[in-house]
């Protein structure tokens, strides 16, 4: 009795360590599960504790472990579909990149344009600040210029006045321009003429000279000298202003020349205005044809 109730206990044990060790196996096996990591002999092992030749030796348990390791061997084959989904997708990932790079050049080019036109407006608006600033400069010479014109002017008329002023006095004496022009008409000075003169207002001096000028283009006056004498009494003035055309001064000039010279003793106007002029012999001879042949230029050099 005390045999057979040994054997039976032995029996208990041996039956209650298996289902230890199952329980410790069956553990390592759901926590590789979960971990989601290689299920075979050697991790079961390694992760429950459990001897590599007990998990063969239990048939239970190696089915299970052998189970298990073909499926997952077989959930991590790639099928042929999704080989050929992972072509697609390496493909749609190059065309992808590629339009990247395309989009990127694209941003560059326009960023240097986009640095061009900045630029451009940029200096556009430094040559409008430019503009502004030599339109306000110009105004302001403008301004000065007309401001100096407008000096300029009162000057003038402030010298121009003086000078009327001055010339309008009796000096007491014949200027040099008084006597540069009674010798270009031959008059000499005589007493009573330097008298006149001295005591006449310069103007109407040379209004009585330009008078004898304009009648000695239309007839002889004997006596030039004294018809001046009786000009400046009466302020005799020219028909035309003083000086208004050079042709009557130069003729003025010839004749005189040309008189003192004894080249010519008369002169005349027709009615058509043409000036003509007697010869020493008394012919007429139309002016611009006598002049011709003696010239002012011969008469001054002669007169010298």
């Amino acid at each position: 009795m005390t045999v057979e109730r040994n054997i039976e206990g032995l029996r208990d044990n041996a039956q209650r360590k298996r289902e230890e060790t199952r329980e410790k196996a069956e553990r390592g096996i759901q926590q590789l599960i979960r971990e989601k990591r290689t299920i075979n002999f050697n991790t079961v092992a390694e992760v429950s504790g459990v001897s590599k030749a007990w998990l063969y030796k239990e048939h239970d348990t190696r089915s299970q472990i052998e189970h298990l390791r073909q499926n997952q061997a077989q959930s991590q084959k790639v099928p042929p579909k999704q080989k050929t989904s992972d072509a697609s997708k390496d493909a749609i990932i190059k065309t992808l990149k590629e339009r990247i790079k395309k989009i990127e050049a694209e941003n560059r080019g326009l960023r240097d344009q986009h640095e061009a036109i900045y630029g451009r407006i940029l200096q556009a608006s430094e040559i409008e600040h430019k503009l502004e600033r030599l339109e306000a400069e110009n105004a302001k010479l403008r301004k000065e210029l007309e401001e100096c014109r407008s000096h300029s002017h009162k000057s003038s008329v402030s010298k121009i006045s003086n000078l009327q002023s001055v010339s309008s006095k009796k000096t007491g004496k014949i200027s040099d321009v008084i006597k540069s022009e009674l010798n270009a008409l031959g008059i000499e000075l005589n007493s009573t003429l330097v008298s006149k003169i001295k005591n006449a207002e310069e103007d109407v001096v040379l209004n009585a000279i330009e008078a004898l000028k304009e009648q000695l283009q239309y007839k002889v006056i004997p006596s030039p000298g004294g018809w001046l004498v009786k000009a400046i009494d009466g302020e005799w003035k020219p028909n035309k202003p003083l000086g208004e055309t050079r042709s009557a001064d130069v003729f003025a000039e010839w004749y005189g020349l040309a008189r003192e010279q004894g080249i010519v003793t008369g002169s005349r106007k027709a009615e058509d205005d043409s000036v003509w002029v007697q010869e020493n012999t008394g012919q007429w001879v139309p002016f611009e044809e006598f002049s011709s042949r003696w010239t002012i230029e011969y008469l001054r050099l002669k007169s010298k």
